[in-house]
């Protein structure tokens, strides 16, 4: 549906004037095109978000304009070509489209909203109502058609992409069953479910936590079904659709097809296609066994429930914190229960591990291993490495990132909340908040505090912890520890007069410290731009610093919140749920996803000229 796109043969042999004035003034509405149809987007948004009581004229006006434009130059193109019944064929949809928009405004003009609109009952705002529906439709045509050309590329970051969207709408569905909800469902219309299941299936697909109805407790939206469906979604998610599929081909004897190495070399980072079988291999094995033993330990933390409540809660829990997924059926998280060993111990143990990375774990056990074996041989100068000595540089980078931060964390959430509402608790209750509100601000999204109650200061410093996030590799989001500290060694490799970023005696790749760079302005931009939608749609709603912490959490995947979720606007929550995707698969994944898997090589440089930075 992209009229700059449509073509044509000999417009006409004739040179007359007229034909020549329309062929200028088509070229210059092709040169204007895109970029009205990119205002009458943001104005259709702003028109919902600032002014949504009323209609703005200004507003209306970019929006009626940017379709007349679009219709214009198909109704140019198909009047000047010499074969307009091969042009309708090669554009038909786009022909329609045109005629459909030019007809409904015509009605509209002459006869007035012969059907609901969403404003005021006039002629004007029913033609705004009819071109932003228009603009929005051929919007979303374009990007489905740009995905499914991209797909067939065969792209593995793309089958990632593609894995996570049919998992949504698979869990969507799945909550979408009568057997799913309470009879809290049957309060709301069906718009209103379809929207709680997509915002749920997304938010436990990319294990964030952010919900918008409670899951469990007095209140619960979900049954017992419900939340089984939830508890695999996250599953699911943690360990990622192409993990998980190339696991099972392995267990029933099927050869790994490359496809499927590729991406999951892509999103493990195995470091050569013959790894990816054992390491899918240890990425079962150690999960299964770690939330496993979470499972038993933390049913004792509700020894008031039957056996089989108690089971299934250590199980949803377990999976739930080594996925950094944030998902409780308790209704308010972990609140008031910090001084407890299964939810400090426990909880953070499974949260700390699930965000390590799946090859961090992997190579930190083999190190451990060989270091245990050397250990029982004769003495050697060469068998008796330490332990650090023996990773490669990313598990070291990872490892001292996440201690810094863990331990940092935990120091400066004490601080500032000691002078706050909390300043009164015992000390071994605020070191305990302190310590796991450090862990789960970076990759899960459980609490022992009230969120809502944090100083201002600590929800800023927050909101850093958060976009920082877990390792590579790791069921967690944000941009990844080894981003930042490659930034972090670059920055200091400057000040110190270096030319290269050295690191544990190692130089870091030139294109890897770009690579880093792009991750974060990517992460600011997306994180930036989410905020700016929330704050268009939640006007007066809420203070600037909660949209800020709740858009932070959802490009995180972390899911921490100061109660606002359920509170949103229908707009605010689809922002969301787009922001929990995008920072699910990852800007960069999604940029090689959409990018295709052209290689080009440059055979040429330009010549170098220095630039002014300040």
């Amino acid at each position: 549906m992209s009229p700059e796109r449509t073509t044509f043969s000999d417009r006409t042999s004739s040179n007359s004037p007229g034909v020549e004035r329309i062929c200028r003034i088509l070229a210059g509405l092709s040169l204007v095109a895109t970029p009205a149809f990119i205002i009458g987007l943001i104005s259709t948004v702003l028109q919902h978000g600032i002014a949504s009581k009323v209609v703005l004229w200004e507003f209306g006006l970019l929006v009626c304009l940017a379709m007349l434009i679009r219709v214009t130059i198909v109704s140019l193109n198909f009047y000047l070509n010499d074969d307009r019944r091969t042009f309708f064929q090669t554009n038909r949809h786009t022909c329609i489209f045109s005629a459909a928009w030019l007809s409904g405004s015509i009605i509209l003009l002459a006869f007035g909203p012969v059907l609901p609109v969403w404003y005021v009952s006039s002629r004007g705002a029913a033609l705004v109502a009819w071109s932003e529906l228009f603009l929005l439709l051929i919007g979303l045509a374009q990007l489905l058609k740009f995905v499914s050309s991209t797909t067939s590329r065969s792209n593995p970051a793309m089958v990632f992409v593609v894995s996570f969207i049919g998992l949504i709408l698979v869990g969507t569905l799945l909550l979408l069953l009568p057997g799913s909800v309470t009879s809290r469902a049957s309060e709301v219309g069906v718009l209103e479910r379809c929207r709680v299941a997509f915002f749920t299936a997304t938010s436990a697909s990319c294990v964030t936590g952010l919900v918008v109805v409670p899951t469990g407790g007095p209140n619960a939206w979900w049954s017992r079904f419900g939340q089984v469906v939830i508890m695999i979604l996250f599953q699911i998610g943690g360990l990622g659709m192409m993990s998980l599929s190339a696991t099972f081909a392995l267990l029933t004897g099927n050869r790994l097809a490359f496809r499927e190495s590729a991406a999951v070399t892509e999103v493990s980072e195995a470091s050569t296609i013959r790894d990816v079988r054992q390491l899918l291999i240890a990425i079962l094995g150690f999960t299964l066994a770690a939330e496993a033993i979470g499972a038993v330990l933390l049913s004792t933390l509700w020894s008031d429930l039957s056996f089989a409540d108690r089971a299934f809660y250590g199980t949803f829990h377990a999976i739930s914190a080594f996925c950094n997924a944030g998902f409780s059926l308790t209704g308010q998280s972990f609140l008031g229960l910090g001084t407890r060993w299964q939810v400090w111990g426990v909880v953070c143990s499974l949260i700390v591990v699930g965000s390590l990375g799946f090859g961090t774990l992997r190579t930190l056990g083999g190190a451990v291993w060989r270091s245990w074996r050397t250990s029982r041989e004769p003495s050697s100068l060469f068998r008796h490495r330490r332990l650090r000595e023996q990773l490669p540089l990313s598990p070291r980078l990872i490892l001292t990132t996440t201690v810094i931060l863990l331990a940092g964390g935990t120091i400066t959430y004490w601080l500032l909340e000691s002078v706050g509402v909390r300043s009164d608790d015992p000390f071994g209750k605020r070191i305990a908040d302190a310590w796991f509100q450090s862990v789960t601000f970076r990759t899960a999204g459980f609490n022992t505090v009230d969120h809502a109650e944090l100083q201002p200061a600590t929800k800023l410093f927050s909101i850093g912890l958060m976009f920082i996030g877990a390792s590579p590799g790791s069921t967690g989001g944000g941009v990844k520890t080894v981003a930042i500290a490659i930034v972090v060694l670059a920055m200091l490799s400057i000040l110190r007069g270096r030319s290269h970023v050295e690191c544990h005696g190692r130089m870091i790749p030139d294109s890897q410290v770009r690579y880093a760079v792009v991750i974060i302005s990517m992460g600011l931009a997306a994180t930036m731009a989410s905020t700016l939608l929330l704050t268009i749609f939640e006007t007066d709603s809420f203070s600037f610093l909660d949209i800020l912490y709740e858009a932070t959490s959802a490009f995180a995947t972390v899911g921490v919140s100061t109660g606002i979720t359920g509170d949103l606007t229908p707009a605010s929550q689809l922002v969301v749920a787009a922001t929990m995707f995008l920072g699910r698969v990852g800007p960069l994944t999604l940029l090689i996803a959409l990018a295709g898997n052209g290689q080009t090589t440059n055979q040429y440089q330009y010549p170098q000229e220095r630039v002014s930075l300040g």
